[in-house]
């Protein structure tokens, strides 16, 4: 019976191998076996993932094969997580995250809470309205204690209510900066999920996997 009610025990395991290896790197290395017929195709393809569901939500893992090599191995690296159907989809939020401040450039902290973050944006939450005059402004993200990436962020809409302003805005990053988000995000995917684990019990009581 799996640990997981979604999951078998191989796809938590290649899940958590991704960020639980001692690398600077977030890359995956897997073994494949693949039809020679195959190989003419992929040298090929400009594009190569592979898409794991689960439930709502769809990972998307960008796959790097050397065709040039016989060794038939393949670097998976940090997915794109989406929610939603295919004809709407939506980047994943993660939920409160935490080990994260928001900096005003002079490096006080910007008052306000994030409440949800993608690779694209977030939600906070403030006592005072964020965006008054201005439409942007300039922050920086502190990752934990070691990264920090500064954001332009774009105003989507605000909320005032009885105590509180709820901000929604929008970012864009370089290629470096979004993969160091993108990582950070995933991390909080893995730990939301092992979170929902059932506990262990005496009893078989889980739903029973389809096959």
């Amino acid at each position: 019976m799996p640990a997981h009610p979604y999951l078998t025990d191989e796809e938590l395991a290649l899940l958590g191998q991704l960020y639980r290896q001692e690398q600077s790197e977030s890359r995956l290395n897997l073994s494949l076996s693949l039809d020679a017929g195959i190989r003419p195709l992929l040298e090929q393809a400009s594009q190569l993932e592979l898409k794991m569901e689960i439930g709502d939500v769809t990972l998307h893992f960008p796959v790097s094969l050397d065709t040039r090599s016989h060794d038939e191995q393949a670097q998976v690296s940090t997915p794109d997580i989406l929610t939603g159907d295919e004809a709407h989809p939506r980047a994943w939020r993660l939920p409160s995250p935490r080990e994260l401040r928001l900096l005003e450039p002079s490096g006080r902290p910007l008052a306000a809470d994030i409440r949800d973050l993608s690779i694209g944006g977030m939600r906070l939450l403030s006592r005072r309205c964020l965006f008054r005059r201005q439409q942007s402004r300039r922050v920086k993200l502190q990752l934990g204690d070691e990264q920090a990436l500064w954001l332009r962020l774009q105003l989507v809409r605000q909320h005032r209510g009885r105590h509180f302003w709820l901000t929604a805005v929008r970012f864009e990053l370089p290629v470096a900066d979004r993969l160091a988000l993108s990582d950070f995000v995933f991390r909080g995917f893995l730990q939301q999920m092992e979170g929902r684990q059932p506990s262990p019990s005496h009893g078989d009581d889980r739903p029973k996997r389809q096959d």
